[in-house]
């Protein structure tokens, strides 16, 4: 197979490492909110505080909502604001230290709360943590299609993203399960139905978050000078809402960006709803001890080192549309097999060494298969912001990236509503009754059933969006040469 030809748009603007890390050590941000949305809020508030599931999972679908509103509005006002500083690192330091509040007031609700205020509490400090995230978020992601146009050097980018993303989001687990929610006895599980244990997850996830941001937004002001703008953006105010809707309008008229966003949006459920489920899987379906899954966490260091390293080469050897389409299939395929093979009575009985091992060995290759997903998938969306200018005329980095955000922060939104409502429907207890030992087997049945084969579902619809893509390798190269001769004559007019 022959290496596909370079074009001089492909090649300019190479991101030095220190500016790599620096950009990537954000999304440290991104992967502690992901852990503590997903791994330890719906368990704390449903199963420990005793709040119903659906009201849980209701709270952090009005946070969703919320996003849907302001993501594109940060994308919007990015676009556009014009200081020394720039135009995005002004939203992302602002982010740091209210996000690390509001992460830490989520975790710790007065103790005398009813369930609506409860609910008043989560929903509020929920919303809180969502928006401060999208002012880091939106305007960081928006600045790397304006840092390399490259279409392989994206894909590193943003795997730096995902590496050190994920690095923070494994150090929270680890801590919690480690540490936080260690069993202190032979029950397995007691450690996660104390709720003082929790108040400490909340202050460790927001010191992480806080420099994080600080870290990202100050190792890459060096790239400020020349982040691309275009020179109709340099004359407009920073917000019009009748520019802001016709912005939604012509993002939403990307044939591109409408396929990557309903493809990430099932996606982003599926993987939500597992990563919830996946808690109460652990401590109940497999009976998992603390430190087991802390193993299990550290483990995932393997298949996130694996799945970085190969995801430029299978981009390379394909295109990013099909790469992604092809790791979705394996996944579809794989991701349910242990809870399948448990429905059978093939797998290791509950305890046994065996099982932990099997789930370990199972996680390495879906984990390594789901990172090079995200990457190419935020890759992918870079390369729709250049097809829409060539299309249009015009940039709007912030606005599509908003849509990648607001996608990315679905993984929690999504899975932890669905995850809440299935909790209650398949009627799985709390407080007590929720000691490992005790819950009904037709309950623990149930949860399986929804958490492996259940989920198989949202990626077949993810995968029925992606195949209908156009933007491919050559295409991507035939825009890429287009637009650097269209900026050269502009500058020379």
């Amino acid at each position: 197979m022959s290496e596909p030809i370079r074009t001089d748009a492909q090649v300019d603007h190479q991101v030095s490492l220190g500016v790599r890390l620096a950009y990537g050590v954000g999304s440290v941000s991104d992967g502690v909110k992901n852990v503590a949305f997903n791994a330890f809020l719906v368990l704390y508030y449903t199963t420990v505080l005793g709040l119903p599931g659906t009201l849980s999972g209701l709270a952090i679908f009005i946070a969703l909502c919320v996003d849907a509103i302001t993501d594109p509005l940060v994308g919007s006002l990015s676009d556009n604001l014009q200081t020394r500083w720039g135009r995005r690192h002004p939203f992302m330091l602002l982010a740091a230290a209210p996000m690390a509040l509001c992460l830490y007031g989520l975790f710790t609700p007065p103790s005398d709360l009813s369930d609506l205020g409860l609910f008043t509490w989560l929903t509020s400090f929920a919303i809180g943590v969502r928006f401060f995230l999208t002012l880091y978020m939106v305007p960081s992601g928006a600045m790397a299609p304006e840092m390399t146009t490259h279409y392989d050097e994206r894909t590193t980018l943003n795997s730096f993203r995902w590496l050190l993303g994920w690095m923070g989001s494994l150090t929270l687990a680890s801590a919690g399960w480690f540490y936080f929610l260690a069993d202190s006895g032979d029950q397995i599980g007691e450690g996660r139905l104390e709720a003082s244990n929790y108040p400490a997850i909340g202050a460790f996830a927001g010191c992480m978050v806080f420099l994080a941001i600080t870290v990202s937004t100050l190792g890459t002001a060096k790239v400020i000078p020349r982040l691309r703008q275009s020179q109709a953006q340099t004359r407009r105010r920073l917000f019009s809402f009748s520019r802001f809707m016709r912005e939604i309008r012509t993002a939403l008229n990307s044939h591109s960006l409408r396929v990557l966003l309903g493809s990430s949006i099932f996606a982003a459920a599926g993987l939500g709803v597992g990563e919830v489920l996946g808690t109460y899987m652990n401590t109940w379906f497999w009976e998992f001890r603390s430190e087991q899954l802390g193993i299990l966490t550290v483990m995932q260091i393997v298949p996130l080192l694996v799945g970085v390293s190969m995801v430029r080469p299978l981009s390379q050897k394909m295109d990013k549309r099909t790469a992604s389409i092809r790791l979705m299939l394996f996944a579809v395929f794989w991701g349910p097999l242990p809870v399948v093979l448990r429905l059978l009575d093939l797998a290791p009985e509950n305890g046994n060494p065996a099982l932990l091992v099997m789930i370990m060995a199972h996680g390495m290759f879906l984990v390594a298969a789901l990172i090079q997903i995200g990457i190419l998938s935020g890759s992918m969306v870079m390369d729709a912001i250049d097809e829409n200018e060539f299309e249009t005329g015009e940039r709007h980095e912030g606005l599509f990236v908003s849509t990648l955000s607001f996608t990315a922060k679905a993984v929690s939104g999504f899975g932890s509503f669905l995850g809440g409502m299935i909790l209650d429907l398949i009627r799985f207890p709390m407080g007590e009754a929720a000691a490992v030992g005790e819950v009904p087997s037709d309950a623990i049945a149930r949860l399986g059933v929804v958490a492996g084969p259940g989920l198989i579902l949202f990626y077949l619809c993810s995968i029925a969006f992606l195949s209908r893509l156009r933007l491919t390798r050559q295409r991507y190269d035939e825009i890429a040469t287009t637009l650097e001769a269209r900026r050269k004559s502009e500058g020379s007019s």
